[in-house]
């Protein structure tokens, strides 16, 4: 009875966060603002984010900062809806920060296979070099991929960079890393989820995730047909090995001949409800069905850890969002054309 209280407790703090998070309307102003001070500005005094950019300086804020200060407080959010009742003595509450350190290993292998060090430093998250037991900042000295592999030793990646495939001049196959880093990623995330949990509870969060994949493979399915011409045995070797739809079902949509019977097929299933003909691309449609998704769980579900999950993920959302407007903002597009790229 007391575990079934505290569950109600969490979810109920959840819900009341999520109340606090930016509105379509609040949207439309910031895409009609003039500067990213201005938008830092308006971020300043809303009730979501108030707290965190209270002692900046909108004028002054450096854009890289004013977007780590945002992510800093949607992690920090996350840890203490995880530590309202001592959630994270469970491996599967830790999702953010695996999340986390699995995008920016993948850009660090990036940044130093290309010579682009200094701006992966200047774009990792605090919170990430706060919490993390990887030690980015030195790592990010490597002038190697030999050299990161080695100083990885010790770590769950060093065995894994050691499967990474070379190209012909002895450089990082970055597609390839970036799927086997992903597929790591994800292999622990369910691994946690079964671990952690049983029955119902299991099954929501391993739907989840799952959905969540089949939509990053959509998208990249359609890219690399698209803008690259893949043929389809090329498109299923950089997929992340698994779904909800049934690879049977993703099989199908890898096989596709063209960008156009594939997006067709997309538009016809289950995923492909919210892709507008409007859409240039069928990535706004397929990250709109999964913010529902994740909107629609956390209005029915009364799971701490599902409830969590999604709320997590409809922040990621806002975020993305927030850093859409700011560099629409940035450049001066047209208002009307960035409220359009972004994503409800």
């Amino acid at each position: 009875m007391l575990e079934m209280y505290s569950t109600n407790a969490i979810v109920a703090k959840i819900r009341s966060v999520y109340g606090t998070m930016l509105t379509m309307d609040d949207f439309r102003e910031m895409v009609a603002k003039r500067s990213v001070a201005e938008v830092a500005d308006y971020l300043r005094h809303t009730k979501r984010y108030q707290e965190r950019l209270r002692d900046i300086d909108p004028n002054s804020v450096h854009r890289g900062l004013f977007e780590q200060l945002l992510a800093d407080e949607s992690y920090s959010t996350y840890k203490r809806m995880c530590e309202f009742q001592g959630l994270e003595d469970k491996p599967f509450y830790d999702f953010l920060l695996k999340k986390s350190e699995c995008s920016q290993m993948i850009k660090l292998v990036n940044a130093v296979d290309c010579g682009l060090q200094h701006s992966f430093v200047q774009g990792l998250p605090r919170y990430v070099m706060e919490n993390s037991r990887i030690p980015f900042l030195t790592l990010a000295k490597c002038r190697s991929f030999e050299e990161l592999k080695a100083r990885l030793k010790g770590t769950g990646y060093f065995r894994l960079f050691g499967k990474f495939r070379l190209t012909g001049e002895g450089r990082v196959d970055f597609t390839d890393a970036e799927v086997k880093l992903r597929t790591s990623l994800y292999e622990q995330l369910a691994e946690d989820a079964v671990r952690s949990f049983t029955g119902r509870e299991k099954d929501e969060l391993l739907r989840l995730i799952r959905s969540e994949i089949d939509v990053i493979n959509m998208i990249n399915a359609y890219r690399l047909k698209s803008f690259f011409g893949y043929e389809p045995e090329k498109i299923k070797r950089s997929m992340l090995p698994f779904t909800q739809a049934g690879k049977k079902n993703m099989d199908k949509l890898y096989e596709c001949s063209d960008p156009e019977k594939m997006r067709a097929m997309i538009e016809a299933g289950p995923y492909g409800k919210y892709i507008s003909p409007d859409d240039d691309d069928i990535e706004l449609g397929l990250r709109r069905r999964t913010l529902y998704t994740m909107k629609h769980t956390l209005a029915r579900s009364n799971s701490a850890p599902i409830a969590l999950y999604a709320f997590v993920c409809i922040c990621e959302n806002e975020l993305r969002n927030i850093v859409r407007a700011i560099e629409g903002v940035r450049y001066d597009v047209d208002p009307a054309l960035i409220y359009r790229l972004l994503i409800f």
